[in-house]
């Protein structure tokens, strides 16, 4: 500050002897390099100088305080207890910001009752140096008590609520009250200080049920909701972000950052969504949707964070090759490593606007071909993170959405960078920061149908309830599926989700309708089954209505982007007064087995139009196997130390062999190490058994996830809950029947 003055200790060794300049330089954005210098002599040895005599009116002999520290403990243990970080795996001291911490300090001799010390430490964040005194400081006032009992010195550090996370080298003085004289206690500790959920004056404070921190910040597992929106499932995701390849990543991308920005959650999340991803910034995961992983690995063969990481933190260069679950799981990973309370949101049918108008358009020949259009995703996957919003208007703090999938760059800024993004913001339609208009076409975006005549588009229909279906995310400390959508939009229809999308919506566009179209509710396809898609259309006048136009089977990965054209029908006929006809298209289930390495779902379209009226009818459904089932059959307790029998059972679902089938198993707390075995193949229809030993290495309850992956199917999971206790109790015999 102006006119501020700050101190400095600095710990120097004489390694030669003679007369030697040592040179202290200072710099700064505003004063050129200026420096100071001392003469310091080193000698064998320094010759014993008698005493001072003591000043009439001070201590005196056995009244003075003799001060020669010799141990030093930083209650790791008690610290990281207190401060929720006992589980990284680090040998450094972790500890969270605006929180107390303690050090305790052993005297060589005992100190007189009543002695007053003066503790100081030194923290240093390159290039940044924060100093937090026992004294307040010129710039902040610091919780921070020195308490003396015999020879225990017992030092309480507080940092302040906006210290900028990060790793840093603590210097701790200690000295008298009443003398300048101080003793440099420890030099260059080395210790993390990351953002705290639990605190008050941390703008990332969650403040809610307890048990919600236990899940959004210290839980290490999780689901990730996949499929689509009449069809959908957890698929398991090890988030593993006490590890020390995730710590180790986390601080390589923080010092990517602006120190300024380092202790402002809404900038460290922002970057963090650029930083996962590899577009523009040589960061964690390179994107692939093109269907060939050559060089890499499909993003459906990852069950996880941690070998990500792992590999990212050895090599420094993308991993290849992820998907929207993928850039979710690492982002919860990373954003759960900070300290900020995160969740990963699937959200069903999910439109990707490329031009900012909360609408997607799409345009129609008149054979029903779609010939341009922006996208609709089966499913896309995105982060929340817990945080206030001191830069918004009042009441849009809470959860925010952050996207590190690159889809389009951020308006705000540019890069491949999405959010925070205040959900609060999106259901109300204010366009705020950061990047909420494309968020808000994502959940509640309307379609807009143009039929192209003599290259003149016109309107033919808006659909109104078809983005933004079941937005999802896992139960807290159970496997539930919550759904969010009430969050992000109001209930579809009503006035104020009209007037949340568009601030004053037109009347839609009115159809008058000859023939009522309706698509029965297809049945969840079973994996391999063949599937009979149906449309039945209603003459409700009365004279027959001539019906035109196609029903289309594609097969799409989850973005819509086709792989193959898998059969159309085309529909030519008459429909009597009063009667229903039904048009047929079936598919061959075996489909799915095409494309193992994609995550495959069947588009349906329909555009049906009545001839010699303006009704079209237009309608897309997706359709996606049910995975097939691992059976995971484990103990449900096990005692520390002891092994468990694992059973594992898969059964082929399809009518030809599955080859290079492999079967992956991973819990770190039931498994020195992740485990891979070659099965080879399995005859259709077949089913292979398969045993796994376990050990209980961590008490409590843990998820064990088993993998199975071949030629032909996509990457399947199944997982079982194993409790790892001290002993298991014996349970009393059941008493035999009265008879």
């Amino acid at each position: 500050e102006g006119g501020g003055t700050f101190h400095f200790p600095v710990v120097i060794t004489g390694l030669v002897l003679g007369k030697h300049q040592l040179v202290v330089g200072v710099d700064s954005d505003s004063v050129e390099l200026v420096t100071g210098e001392a003469e310091v002599e080193v000698v064998e040895k320094i010759e014993s100088q008698p005493p001072a005599p003591a000043p009439a009116d001070g201590p005196s002999g056995s009244d003075a305080t003799p001060l020669e520290v010799t141990g030093v403990n930083f209650n790791i243990a008690k610290n990281e207890s207190e401060h929720h970080t006992h589980l990284y795996d680090t040998p450094m001291l972790v500890v969270r910001r605006g929180q107390k911490f303690t050090v305790t300090l052993t005297n060589r001799t005992a100190l007189p009752e009543g002695a007053v010390l003066v503790a100081r430490a030194s923290f240093m964040l390159n290039p940044v140096s924060l100093t937090f005194h026992t004294r307040k400081p010129n710039s902040f006032e610091v919780d921070t008590v020195v308490s003396v009992a015999g020879r225990e010195i017992t030092v309480d550090l507080c940092t302040p609520g906006n210290t900028p996370i990060g790793r840093y080298e603590m210097t701790l003085t200690l000295g008298v009250n009443t003398s300048n004289d101080v003793v440099v206690v420890h030099d260059g500790l080395t210790l993390m200080i990351l953002f705290n959920p639990w605190c008050k004056e941390d703008t990332c404070y969650y403040g809610g049920d307890a048990s919600h921190l236990e899940e959004y910040v210290l839980n290490n597992k999780g689901l990730i909701w996949v499929g689509s929106s009449t069809s959908n499932y957890g698929r398991p995701w090890q988030f593993a972000q006490f590890q020390k390849d995730s710590l180790a990543v986390l601080l390589y991308l923080l010092d990517k950052m602006k120190t300024s920005d380092r202790g402002d959650p809404i900038m460290v999340t922002r970057e963090l969504s650029a930083l996962v991803n590899s577009q523009d910034d040589n960061g964690v995961v390179t994107g692939n949707w093109s269907g060939d992983y050559e060089g890499g690995t499909s993003p459906l063969s990852w069950t996880g964070s941690a070998s990500i990481l792992a590999e990212y933190n050895r090599t420094k260069r993308p991993v290849r090759y992820g998907q929207c679950w993928v850039f979710s799981g690492v982002q919860t990973t990373l954003l759960r490593c900070t300290g900020i309370a995160a969740r990963s949101i699937t959200n069903f049918s999910s439109a990707h606007d490329t031009n900012f108008n909360r609408a997607v358009d799409k345009y129609y020949d008149q054979q029903g071909n779609v010939t341009a259009q922006d996208s609709i995703w089966n499913f896309h996957v995105w982060n929340e993170a817990y945080m206030s919003r001191p830069d918004l208007p009042k009441g849009f703090g809470g959860w925010q959405v952050l996207d590190a999938t690159p889809q389009e760059e951020s308006p705000q800024g540019g890069g491949y960078k999405l959010g925070p993004t205040s959900v609060k913001a999106v259901k109300e339609g204010q366009s705020l920061n950061y990047d909420t208009n494309f968020v808000i076409a994502e959940v509640n975006a309307d379609i807009k149908k143009y039929m192209v005549e003599d290259g003149v588009p016109r309107l033919f229909k808006v659909e109104t309830t078809t983005v933004g279906k079941n937005l999802s995310t896992k139960g807290v400390l159970n496997s539930d599926r919550v759904d969010l959508t009430s969050q992000y939009k109001y209930a579809e229809g009503s006035d104020m989700e009209r007037k949340a999308l568009y601030h004053g919506y037109k009347e839609l566009l009115k159809e008058e309708e000859e023939v009522e179209f309706t698509i029965p509710e297809v049945e969840r396809s079973e994996f391999g089954k063949d599937i009979n898609f149906l449309v039945k259309a209603r003459n409700k006048t009365d004279h027959s209505s001539a019906v035109r136009g196609s029903i289309t089977c594609t097969a799409v990965a989850y973005t819509g982007r086709v792989l193959k054209q898998v059969d159309k029908l085309s529909v030519d006929s008459r429909v009597a007064k009063d009667k229903t006809a039904t048009f047929t298209l079936k598919v061959d289930g075996s489909i799915f087995s095409q494309y193992p390495r994609e995550k495959v779902y069947l588009k349906f379209t329909v555009v049906l139009a009545v001839t010699g009226t303006s009704q079209v009818f237009s309608e897309q459904l997706f359709i996606g196997p049910d995975p097939p089932k691992v059976r995971v059959q484990a103990p449900k307790q096990l005692e520390l130390g002891a092994e468990g029998k694992v059973s594992v059972e898969f059964t082929n679902p399809l009518p030809f062999k599955m080859s290079d089938v492999t079967v992956t198993v991973e819990c770190d707390e039931l498994l020195e190490k992740d485990m891979e075995y070659t099965i080879g193949s399995i005859e259709g229809g077949g089913t292979f058994h398969f045993p796994v030993v376990i050990t209980g290495l961590v008490l409590g309850k843990h998820q064990l996830v088993v993998g199975v992956d071949s030629d032909s199917v996509e990457l399947v999971t199944g997982e079982a809950e194993v409790e790892v206790v001290e002993k298991i109790e014996s349970q009393p015999p059941a008493p035999a029947p009265a008879d």
